[in-house]
């Protein structure tokens, strides 16, 4: 994996804040960072971890929740069963542990209210955390901008976020 630009965009530490099952592969993780976080509606953020020997695993995660959310941000993390990191996220992890964190990263895929619109969101699966993000951004700021969600899901309870979707 290159480091690019997001070399960057420096390492800091993370604190878990709240774990919530969101389906039966998916979790959202609260993370409040130690220094102040900006980011835009579709960005995404580098993981790392770090194992007792020194081993380091990193992956990229969309931010699901919204500038405007507050001291948080949400990865929502599907678990990969032969995955590195995302085990750790739902078998190892707890609230208060700390985990290190890089961004935002990725200016191509983003949406701000004052983009305008009409704002047509299209994905499936996991596909679906930064779309989210866009539409949560939408609501916080009270946009009139008009905006729609296709998305598809192989099986109705691996919907993500399908409770705050119906709403």
């Amino acid at each position: 994996m290159s480091d690019g630009p997001a070399a960057q965009s420096p390492w800091q530490t993370v604190t878990i804040r709240r774990i919530e099952k969101r389906t039966p592969r998916v979790t959202s993780f609260f993370l409040r960072p130690s220094r102040p976080f900006a980011y835009r509606a579709g960005q995404h953020v580098d993981v790392r971890l770090t194992a007792p020997d020194g081993y380091q695993a990193r992956r990229s995660y969309s931010i699901a929740s919204a500038p405007e959310s507050g001291e948080t941000i949400e990865l929502a993390i599907e678990r990969l069963e032969d995955g590195e990191v995302s085990p750790f996220f739902h078998e190892v992890a707890a609230v208060d542990d700390e985990v290190e964190l890089r961004g935002p990263l990725g200016g191509h895929f983003v949406w701000s209210d004052s983009d305008g619109g009409p704002l047509l969101l299209v994905g499936g699966g996991s596909g679906v955390v930064p779309l989210m993000a866009m539409i949560r951004h939408r609501a916080a700021r009270k946009s009139a901008v008009p905006a729609a969600l296709v998305f598809s899901s192989r099986i109705w309870d691996e919907v993500i976020f399908r409770d705050e979707l119906i709403d």
